[in-house]
């Protein structure tokens, strides 16, 4: 995704970074790898699935 973007690894990192700050993701590191998750998407996704199942 980066590549179609169009941006570096530390500028995606910045604004991504920028996101953190302001609370509207959550940024976690496994391993060398760090995730950006979206907490209201998940949420999101979580209710739909409980709505499908029961």
């Amino acid at each position: 995704m980066r590549r179609d973007l169009r941006v570096s690894r530390p500028t995606a990192a910045g604004y991504l970074n920028l996101l953190v700050n302001e609370g509207l993701v959550a940024k976690r590191r496994a391993g060398r790898e760090t995730y950006y998750i979206n907490r209201p998407l998940v949420e999101l996704f979580r209710e739909s699935d409980d709505n499908l199942i029961g």
